[in-house]
C-alpha cells in the first residue's frame, strides 16, 4: 500500500515536470500596429480610439484648419465659441466613452439640425466636450448618441496614449537587466 502511494506521488511529480518541458513558447506578433487611444487629460481614462476621428464641418466655426496631430495627417480642428464667448478648439469623434449629462439643448447648436448636451469623462466627471444628436432622434434617456450622432471633443481635455506613454521615464534601475549567477 505504501509503495502504491509513493508510486502515485512520483507519477504526479513526473507528470507535472513534463508539462513544463513540453510547453512551447510562442512570441507575440509585433508586426501589427498598436491602437492609439485618446485619454482624459485629467484622470487618464480611455476616451476613444484615435481611429474614431471624423470630420464634420460646423457652419458656426470661427476657424477650421487641418493639422498634423496625434500622429495623423489632416486632422480637422475647428474653433467654436459658446454664448459666454468662450472659445474651444474641437475635434469630431464618432464614438467615445464620454457620457452625456443634462437635457438636450436645441438653441445655440454649432451643427444645424442637431441638439447637444454636455459630455463628461465616465471616470472623473470632467467636461470633455459635447455630444450631438439629430433632433428627431434625441430622447431624454439617451446618454450616448445614436449612429447618426457624434461628439465634439475639446482638444485641451484629452491627450493621446502614445504621447502620454512617451512622457514616462523608466528609472535607471529598471533599464538594465542584471544576470545573477546561481
Amino acid at each position: 500500500m505504501v509503495f502504491a502511494v509513493v508510486l502515485f506521488f512520483v507519477g504526479l511529480a513526473y507528470a507535472g515536470s513534463t508539462r513544463f518541458q513540453d510547453t512551447s513558447i510562442h512570441s507575440r506578433d509585433f508586426s501589427k500596429p498598436a491602437v492609439d487611444y485618446f485619454l482624459c487629460r485629467h484622470c487618464g481614462t480611455d476616451i476613444s480610439p484615435v481611429q474614431s476621428l471624423i470630420s464634420i464641418d460646423s457652419p458656426a466655426a470661427l476657424q477650421s484648419q487641418t493639422y498634423q496631430l496625434f500622429g495623423l495627417n489632416d486632422v480637422q480642428v475647428q474653433t467654436v465659441k459658446n454664448t459666454l464667448n468662450f472659445q474651444f478648439q474641437i475635434i469630431i469623434l464618432k464614438k467615445t466613452l464620454c457620457v452625456g449629462k443634462g437635457n438636450w439643448q436645441s438653441e445655440d447648436s454649432w451643427y444645424p439640425g442637431y441638439v447637444w448636451k454636455v459630455c463628461v469623462c465616465a471616470q472623473c466627471g470632467r467636461h470633455i466636450g459635447w455630444m450631438f444628436e439629430p433632433l428627431h432622434l434625441a430622447t431624454n434617456d439617451r446618454i450616448y448618441p445614436s449612429q447618426e450622432g457624434f461628439y465634439a471633443v475639446i482638444i485641451s481635455s484629452i491627450i493621446n496614449e502614445f504621447y502620454a506613454d512617451s512622457l514616462i521615464v523608466i528609472p535607471k534601475h529598471f533599464s538594465t537587466i542584471e544576470i545573477i549567477a546561481d
